[in-house]
């Protein structure tokens, strides 16, 4: 509630009611208008009724809020009193309006209507505009000397001698309040603002009630009793020590570390309010836990790639500790694959995650068949909210024959074990992985490796990629990706080691692997480079549909230099759709630079944007 009070003047005072206007409705316009700005006739929408009128007296710059502040829609008026009674209603709602633009003397006079068919007029007096005069602030006398000066540099931002916008008076409010808070009073308030009116000076002088509250140390975090999750799993989440004082970042944080854990529900967090007898205030969690098991089913479909299905199964806190189990499964044209997977997340410290996971598969390609079994291992840890780093080996056993072996007259299957150990970099700001909207994600991998049975080698595999996503409008999101990989060491590795392009997941438009490397009889075999990059604009026209114009480019090759001289780059569309979960994408895509024996068009589904 805000204190109003007046100050002598050597004019009339004001009435009582402009008396509150003029000390700041501190408060939210109410809705109580009901006529629009302009329009000739009433309108029907469904069975409701928009009457016109026509304001005078008001200069163009005021004219769309002030429609905006008298519109309503209401039934038909049923009597010429009920016409009245509205023109004077909207002419109160026009006051209040032109009171929060600073003009706290305008007054609205309501034109007497004759007859129901007649459109109401209401005529403006603005009066003067009135300014601020002086801010000052109560309750923050004890505040520390580093607090009190960044309160004081918040105050100037409403600067003296600016219009009385009542926006921007509350805006201040707030920033006040939240400024306390982030120094550490988190139980900090505003008893509202006492605003002096000057009627002759035409100006505003404000004093903004504050109550810090005390300086809060935050102490132990508090766990729910009875959950399954064990307390260990969960004060691993704390970011603070004790003694560190309140910010509201530190609260957000720990809520993203506990949604993130994918366990619970329902999160609340509470400070309390009574300190304890270190004078340090505990942390409450209010928690919830979610279902333990989930199941899912996907389907993908590609003019390129063929058609596959994918279906998985979870089973999360597996042991207590925020562990997971899960199988996954994979049954496509080109590819198949079983794979069963265990995490434990934070280990020692949050962040440091430990991931394993053992399965088989088989691939059918242009380029060579290849059937494997893997198991790997790998530990990845955070080093700030953005940047992790994770070192890993895997162990995987192949049986694989290439299309290069078979040109040489090598019909038999090559088998193989390779011992690797990737190493990556990741560095992300993207926030909804299934649809990023802002943000940019960078990686880097290095896997060094050794072969070793029917053939011999070692080798490093590099890989990089880049993208980024920026709003051009609240609808409309660009996003660029960029890859990139160098394959150095010996030819004898497994197959699958090289880089192929083409296809659903690098170039859209082209066949699957078409854009890789080819022998003298035109059969396709790896390359020790690749490069790709593409360019999406995503407009979402609205909650369940979206639309998408992108350019992909790519080539796999012997050396970047010739990856790049070869790439071919193919243009296409597409449609989002959005079910709640993510979009499921449909795109169409057809090369620029179409040659002989290439398909005019690609078509693409799957769920997810496709980078």
């Amino acid at each position: 509630m805000v204190n109003r009070a007046e100050r002598p003047a050597e004019s009339r005072a004001l009435p009582f009611g402009r008396t509150a206007v003029c000390c700041l409705a501190l408060s939210l316009i109410p809705a109580c208008a009901y006529l629009p700005f302009t329009g000739n006739d009433e309108t029907q929408a469904s069975d409701t009724t928009t009457i016109p009128v026509t304001i005078e007296g008001l200069p163009r710059d005021l004219e769309s809020g002030a429609r905006d502040a008298v519109e309503i829609r209401a039934g038909a008026p049923t009597s010429l009193l009920d016409v009245r009674r509205r023109a004077t209603q909207a002419a109160g709602a026009l006051e209040e309006y032109l009171a929060s633009e600073g003009y706290f003397t305008a007054i609205v006079s309501p034109d007497l209507v004759e007859d129901m068919d007649t459109r109401p007029r209401l005529d403006v007096d603005l009066g003067d505009r009135f300014t601020i005069a002086s801010v000052a602030l109560s309750g923050v006398d004890d505040l520390p000397a580093d607090v009190s000066n960044q309160i004081d540099a918040v105050t100037d931002e409403l600067g003296i001698g600016t219009w009385a916008v009542t926006e921007d008076i509350e805006t201040l409010e707030k920033q006040l309040v939240s400024q306390l808070r982030n120094f550490g009073y988190a139980f900090a308030e505003s008893e509202g603002i006492d605003a002096l009116a000057s009627r002759a000076d035409k100006t505003l002088e404000l004093t903004y009630k504050l109550v810090p509250g005390p300086r809060v140390k935050l102490g132990e975090l508090v766990v729910p009793d009875s959950l399954k999750t064990k307390d260990s799993a969960i004060n691993i989440l704390r970011n603070w020590q004790s003694g560190d004082y309140y910010a509201p970042e530190k609260m957000e944080t720990l809520r993203t570390r506990v949604r993130g854990t994918n366990l619970f529900d329902g999160i609340g967090v509470n400070i309390h309010k009574t300190a304890d007898s270190d004078g340090l205030h505990p942390v409450e969690l209010q928690l919830s836990e979610g279902k333990r098991r989930s199941v899912g089913a996907g389907v993908s479909v590609s003019t390129s790639d063929g058609v596959g299905t994918t279906a998985s199964w979870e089973r999360r806190n597996l042991t207590g500790i925020g562990d997971t189990l899960g199988v996954d499964a994979q049954i496509a044209t080109r590819t198949s694959e079983l794979t069963l997977s265990y995490e434990r997340p934070n280990i020692g410290r949050y962040g440091r995650d430990f991931s394993a996971e053992t399965g088989v598969r088989a691939e059918e390609t242009d380029a060579y068949d290849l059937q494997g079994a893997s198991v790997s291992a790998s530990l990845s840890q955070p080093f700030n909210e953005q940047f992790t780093l994770s070192a890993g080996t895997t162990l995987d056993a192949t049986r694989s024959t290439d299309y290069e072996l078979r040109a040489q007259g090598e019909d038999d299957y090559v088998e193989q074990v390779t011992l690797s150990f990737p190493l990556g970099a990741t560095y992300n700001t993207v926030k909804a992985p299934l649809d990023p909207q802002a943000g940019n994600r960078v990686s880097l991998g290095v896997e060094p490796g050794i072969s070793f049975g029917d053939g011999e080698a070692s080798y490093t595999r590099i890989t990089s990629s880049a993208s980024t996503y920026r709003k051009i409008s609240d609808r409309l999101v660009a996003a660029v990706r960029a890859e990139a990989g160098t394959f150095l060491g010996d030819e004898g590795v497994p197959v699958d080691r090289k880089f192929f392009a083409g296809g659903g997941g690098s170039v859209r438009g082209f066949e699957y692997q078409s854009l890789s490397p080819t022998d003298s009889d035109g059969n396709i075999i790896g390359g020790d480079a690749m490069f790709a990059a593409s360019l999406e604009l995503r407009w979402r026209k609205s909650e369940r549909w979206g639309y998408v114009a992108f350019v992909d480019s790519g080539y796999a090759a012997d050396s970047i230099d010739e990856a790049f001289g070869e790439m071919r780059t193919s243009f296409g569309l597409g449609v989002r759709f959005y079910p709640g979960f993510g979009p499921v994408r449909f795109d169409i895509a057809t090369p620029l630079d179409r040659r002989d024996g290439e398909d005019p068009v690609q078509i693409y589904v799957s769920i997810g944007q496709s980078f």
